[in-house]
């Protein structure tokens, strides 16, 4: 069992953090919203997945630091717009030699064009960073549909720990 931080109460962040919580792990989720803080937390739903029943070992805050403390793994899954400056506001609790950033948002920075994981480096450095991507929507992972993702980073054993905490029966990760 890990302790994920997943950084983004959208549909991506709710529904990867399903699938982690069902593999047995405990969550918890950051969120800019207190309306869907407490939707998360009071009624396990999300606005954006409304057929879904969240699991327990998901909580969700507004806190970085709450989130943060005490993971091993953090999953950025934020609008590429707003990357850099969320970054920004939780890298004092990164512990760069403990907790990879896992980018699962899509796009580039729009004013340097930069791919998201670079930013995360310019912003961290030091710290160990990958990115999950593949043909995936998050209606269907939140509901155990199986799919394939890809893990990368320049580090092997990032990638392959992003692939161990992930795989499951619905749920193929390559490197």
């Amino acid at each position: 069992m890990k302790n994920i931080a997943i950084i983004g109460s959208g549909s991506w962040g709710v529904a990867l953090g399903i699938h982690l919580a069902k593999n047995g792990n405990n969550v918890k989720i950051w969120s800019f919203d207190k309306s869907e803080a407490d939707l998360i937390n009071n009624e396990k739903k999300c606005k954006f997945l409304p057929n879904v029943i969240i699991p327990e070992n998901i909580i969700c805050s507004l806190n970085y630091e709450d989130v943060i403390i005490g993971a091993d793994l953090i999953l950025h899954v934020t609008p590429s717009k707003f990357t850099r400056n969320i970054v920004k506001e939780y890298k004092q609790f990164v512990d760069v030699e403990k907790q990879p950033i896992i980018v699962c948002s899509k796009g580039l920075e729009q004013s340097t064009l930069s791919v998201l994981t670079d930013v995360i480096k310019e912003e961290i450095p030091n710290v160990k960073v990958g990115a999950l991507s593949g043909p995936s929507h998050a209606e269907e992972v939140s509901i155990e549909i199986p799919t394939v993702l890809v893990s990368s980073s320049e580090d092997e054993e990032t990638r392959n720990y992003v692939q161990d905490i992930f795989m499951s029966k619905n749920m193929r990760i390559y490197t």
